[in-house]
C-alpha cells in the first residue's frame, strides 16, 4: 500500500486541479547574487523556470503585471525605485506573487516594515544557506495557494488528496506492536512515556494516519484513561486547519487507541532548529494565535503548548495544534486535572500552572510568548535550568531582552510573558490583531 492515494473524508468540491510551472523571478543589479540564488532555487525545484532582472539596466523595477511569476526575489539594495513602495503597489494587483526580500548588512529596513508592505518574508545576504531559502520559498507558495484556495471556494489544502510513502517514515514496526481491528499498522513513527505512536492505514478505505495507543503501564490508571479518552470528544468537533483532525477513538480488547491525522511537514521544534527569519518567527506566531483562538472559542485550554505539539501538514505553511491530552474545558467542572502540573513541559509553563493555581487561556499564551522568544532567538528561554529552576524562574524571574535587530518585537514579548495574567493580552484574537501581517 506504499503511496497510496487516498480521499480525504470531508466532502471536496469538484474542480480540476491544474499544476502551474514554477517561474521565478529575481531581482538583482548583481548578477553573482542572481546566480547564487538560482543555483539554490533550481536544486530545490530543477524544474523551474528562473529568470534574472536588473533594474538599472533594465531603468527600474518589473512593472506591475507580475501574474505569471510563481515568486519573486527582490533585492532590497541599489535601484532606480525605492522597493517598499514598489510593494505596496504590487499588493494592489490580482492575485499578486510573493515577493521575499533580500537585505546586506546595514539594511534601514527592518521586519516590521517589510511586514507593512506585504513581503512575504525577510533574509539576510549575510549567511543565507539553500534549506533557508527552500523553506521560506516553499512557505510563501504554500500560503499563496492557500489563500487562493478560500478566494475561489475550492478544497483547501488540509482537505486535499496527498500522497505519501510511508517506507521513508518512522521505523520498521517490532515484534510489540499490537493489532488493532480496522486498521493496518505500517510504521512506528515514536514512543514516549504515554504510549506508542503508529503510522497506520483504515482498512476500508486506505486512509492514511496516526495511530496513538496508551501505554501498559497507564491503562490502569484511570485519570490517564479518561483524559485519553476526553482528548478525542474535545476536539473531534472542531473543524479547523490548525486543528489536527481526529478521525476515531476505541478500544482494541484493553488498548485504548485514537486515531488522528499525520502530519507529514514535521513539527515546529525542527524548523527552529533549522533556523527561521523574525519576519517568519512573526507570521507562525500570527498563525499560532489563530489556532489557540480556534480551540479557546471551543472553551479549550491547551495547557501544554510547546514547539513539539505544533506541526505542519505536507508542503504547509500554517500551523496546526496537536496532542491535547492535558487539555482542560474552560467552563467545566473537570476532574481530570490533578496531574497536570507533573506532565506538562516546565520549559513552557506559565506562572500559574507552575504555581498550581487555576488557568485559562491566557495560560497558552505566556506558552506561546516562550516558543515566540525561542522563534525569535535560536535560544531556549531560562537557557539550560532543571525542570525546578526553570519553574521558579517563570515565577519570579524578568523577562530577558531582545537582542538590538530583534528590539521591535520587545512590547509584543513582554506582554505575553508577563507574570500577571491581567497584564498579558487577554485573547488569542487580540494578539492575532496586534501582530497580523
Amino acid at each position: 500500500m506504499s503511496g497510496r492515494l487516498y480521499q480525504s473524508v470531508r466532502p471536496r468540491h469538484n474542480s480540476a486541479s491544474v499544476v502551474e510551472p514554477l517561474r521565478f523571478l529575481i531581482v538583482s543589479d548583481s548578477r553573482d547574487e542572481c546566480a547564487a540564488l538560482a543555483r539554490m532555487l533550481a536544486a530545490r525545484w530543477p524544474q523551474a523556470a528562473i529568470e534574472h532582472w536588473a533594474p538599472i539596466e533594465r531603468g527600474g523595477l518589473p512593472g506591475d503585471r507580475l501574474a505569471g511569476w510563481s515568486a519573486i526575489l527582490l533585492d532590497a539594495g541599489p535601484g532606480r525605485e525605492a522597493p517598499l513602495a514598489w510593494l505596496s503597489r504590487l499588493r494592489q494587483t490580482a492575485d499578486p506573487p510573493p515577493v521575499l526580500l533580500l537585505t546586506a548588512p546595514g539594511s534601514e529596513i527592518g521586519a516590521e516594515q517589510a511586514s507593512r508592505a506585504g513581503v512575504a518574508d525577510l533574509l539576510h545576504w549575510a549567511g543565507l544557506e539553500p534549506r533557508q531559502l527552500a523553506r521560506a520559498v516553499g512557505d510563501a507558495l504554500a500560503e499563496r495557494e492557500a489563500r487562493r484556495a478560500e478566494q475561489t471556494g475550492a478544497d483547501p489544502p488540509w482537505l486535499r488528496t496527498t500522497r505519501w510513502e510511508p517506507a521513508r517514515i518512522g521505523a520498521p514496526l517490532d515484534d510489540a506492536a499490537r493489532e488493532v481491528p480496522g486498521y493496518r499498522l505500517l510504521r512506528k513513527i515514536g514512543e514516549g512515556g504515554m504510549g506508542q505512536v503508529y503510522l497506520a492505514e483504515r482498512v476500508h478505505d486506505g486512509l492514511q494516519l496516526v495511530l496513538k495507543l496508551l501505554g501498559p503501564a497507564l491503562r490502569g490508571d484511570p485519570v490517564f484513561l479518561q483524559r485519553f479518552v476526553r482528548e478525542y470528544k474535545l476536539i473531534a468537533a472542531i473543524a479547523d486547519e490548525h486543528v489536527a483532525r481526529i478521525y476515531d477513538q476505541g478500544f482494541a480488547g484493553v488498548q485504548p487507541y485514537l486515531a488522528m491525522e499525520f502530519l507529514a511537514g514535521g513539527t515546529l521544534a525542527a524548523r527552529i532548529h533549522e533556523g527561521m527569519t523574525s519576519l517568519a518567527a512573526l507570521r507562525l506566531a500570527g498563525g499560532i494565535a489563530r489556532a489557540l483562538d480556534a480551540i479557546h472559542r471551543h472553551g479549550i485550554v491547551h495547557r501544554d503548548l510547546k514547539p513539539q505539539n505544533i506541526m505542519f501538514r505536507a508542503g504547509g505553511a500554517r500551523p496546526v495544534i496537536v496532542d491535547f491530552g492535558l487539555a482542560r474545558e474552560l467552563h467545566g467542572d473537570s476532574t481530570l486535572t490533578r496531574h497536570g502540573p507533573l506532565l506538562a513541559t516546565p520549559r513552557y509553563m506559565s506562572p500559574e500552572q507552575c504555581l498550581g493555581e487555576p488557568v485559562d487561556a491566557r495560560s497558552d499564551l505566556y506558552s506561546l510568548g516562550v516558543i515566540f522568544y525561542e522563534m525569535l532567538t535560536g535560544q531556549k528561554l531560562f537557557g539550560d535550568a532543571s525542570p525546578a529552576d526553570l519553574m521558579l524562574a517563570h515565577v519570579r524571574g524578568e523577562v530577558p531582552r531582545l537582542p538590538p535587530r530583534l528590539a521591535g518585537y520587545q512590547p509584543v514579548l513582554d506582554r505575553l510573558l508577563a507574570r500577571d495574567p491581567e497584564r498579558r493580552f487577554q485573547s488569542a484574537r487580540e494578539l492575532f490583531a496586534t501582530i497580523a501581517i
